[in-house]
């Protein structure tokens, strides 16, 4: 191919202006703000200070230079190098390097009139008519200033009067200023109702758990997140008389300020639903090194080993742990030896725990063997040892004692179920028959092939650790019956298309080098 010196001028100059350029507010530096920071910076929002225009970020520039630069802001504590999820809130190694260069060159502001708009947040829920919905009674945080946060569990009212499979759900804080995390549990005993009965005010203390062993954990909100959406055709069971139990967080400082977090559930419309699972499959029973002992002043590392007894199809992961947690490291090995990244988490912090959903369902094989790696510091190095000087620690739900739980989201297995991308959520159309599309390698790639002449809107392909490839958007009617996308290492992949009307489109192929 013969490239025209007009042609090679004209790339060599877009090259200098995307990578060259000194980046500014208005060029790079506000979206990289607003799409990571800004959800939580704000008013309203649970961080301290709000980074919601350019005078805001430059009078915070130096906090935010040392956040960015050592991973703790956006909190995503799993390793996204590791593996990838679904909606991650991590930088991109090119957007920490542009915000350093954009501090160190004197945060300049450029163009302000040409800088993006602030984004705006919605105060009201997003799931707008629940099957159903339940408010904690209002509650005056007692998390004093200097002190510890506070763990409170809340029994709401209400519960379904037959079995019903919940496909979204959301958790909308009552104060978002103050409400740091939030567990959601069903139980259907009366314990949660006994133990809220022993306290005056509403609700009752607790911490690793809610005191129940028949509760089941069913979701997870930590600020910044969004409702959780099944798949199409999924479900978690939503039991006939099960009351919903809140485990909220509340950060010290907080003392005095009310809240009523809520929930909301949509039920599947599905004839039958795919039941969804929420289990610690990683638990203390599988521990390999037993017994479940953390010597004080010493760090000590553990390992569990489950063998999986059916096919089954993982959507999310969860680690749990406590305060003297370190790391924890999770991988499937498969029958056949392979073995395939499930997390990494290498800096543990109790304070933000999230399910990680990956971006397509993962398929774990009969046989396959799930094993974690995890260490704990019961050392005096640890700042956020409950103890001191340290004391040994056991098994418990108390904020001196531990825990080694890796919960997953997970079902029985079905053919095509690692197709399946989280990244679209809600009703969206039913996928096109895997049948109608078809792959064809060539020389630099693949050519994709479709039923008919469509308009595609986007296009991803993703490799089998959720991974993007190739991501393709357009906002044209251009219509194609094919598209050629360039992919030059071998290995399986997986595609994931929807036309300009919304209808998705589905497959898998493999390429051979």
């Amino acid at each position: 191919m013969k490239l025209g010196i007009n042609t090679l001028l004209f790339l060599f100059m877009v090259t200098v202006e995307s990578f060259g350029a000194n980046p500014t507010w208005s060029t790079s530096i506000a979206n990289i703000i607003y799409s990571n920071c800004s959800s939580c910076h704000r008013y309203g929002g649970i961080a301290p200070f709000s980074l919601m225009n350019y005078d805001e970020v430059v009078a915070k520039k130096n906090s935010v230079l040392e956040a960015v630069t050592t991973r703790s802001m956006p909190p995503y504590p799993a390793d996204t190098k590791f593996r990838s999820y679904s909606h991650q809130r991590n930088l991109s190694d090119s957007d920490i390097n542009a915000f350093v260069e954009w501090v160190n060159n004197g945060a300049p502001a450029g163009d302000l009139a040409s800088a993006p708009n602030p984004p705006t947040f919605s105060s009201g829920p997003i799931i707008k008519n629940p099957n159903f919905t339940a408010e904690m009674p209002f509650y005056a945080s007692q998390a004093k200033a200097g002190g510890e946060d506070e763990y409170r569990c809340f029994v709401l009212d209400g519960s379904p009067t037959k079995d019903e499979f919940i496909s979204a759900i959301e958790v909308i804080p009552g104060n978002p200023e103050i409400v740091h995390h939030v567990l959601v549990f069903q139980d259907t005993s009366s314990i949660p109702l006994q133990l809220d009965a022993q306290t005056s005010e509403p609700g009752y203390p607790g911490f690793g758990g809610v005191g129940s062993n028949t509760a089941e954990l069913i979701g997870v909100y930590a600020p910044g997140g969004e409702p959780y959406f099944f798949p199409k055709g999924f479900g978690l069971r939503f039991r006939k008389g099960a009351r919903i139990i809140l485990q909220v967080h509340y950060p010290a400082g907080t003392e005095g300020q009310m809240d009523f977090t809520s929930v909301r559930f949509n039920y599947s419309d599905a004839v039958s639903p795919r039941e969804v699972f929420i289990d610690p499959l990683l638990n203390h029973q599988n521990i390999v090194n037993k017994p479940f002992r953390i010597p004080a002043g010493q760090e000590k590392t553990f390992t569990q080993r489950m063998t999986i007894p059916i096919d089954a199809t993982a959507f999310a992961v969860m680690p749990h742990m406590h305060l003297i947690g370190k790391s924890t490291k999770i991988i499937l090995r498969m029958p056949n030896n392979d073995t395939i990244p499930i997390i990494n988490i290498p800096h543990w912090d109790f304070h933000w725990q999230m399910a990680y959903t990956f971006k397509t369902l993962q398929k774990v094989p009969k046989g396959s063997i799930l094993e974690s790696t995890v260490i704990y510091d019961n050392t005096s190095e640890n700042p956020h040892n409950p103890s001191s000087p340290p004391k040994e620690v056991r098994v418990g739900e108390g904020t001196t004692d531990e825990m080694m739980l890796t919960y997953f989201y997970y079902c029985q297995y079905q053919s095509g179920d690692e197709l399946i991308t989280t990244e679209v959520q809600d009703d969206s159309p039913i996928d096109m028959p895997l049948t109608d599309i078809t792959f064809m390698q060539i020389q630099d790639g693949v050519i994709v092939k479709f039923p008919g002449q469509i308009a595609v809107h986007s296009l991803r392909i993703y490799d089998v650790l959720g991974g993007i490839v190739h991501d393709q958007q357009s906002n044209h009617r251009h219509q194609h019956s094919s598209l050629t996308i360039p992919i030059s290492i071998s290995g399986t992949y997986f595609m994931h298309a929807i036309d300009a009307d919304g209808k998705q489109y589905t497959g898998r192929f493999s390429i051979m080098r």
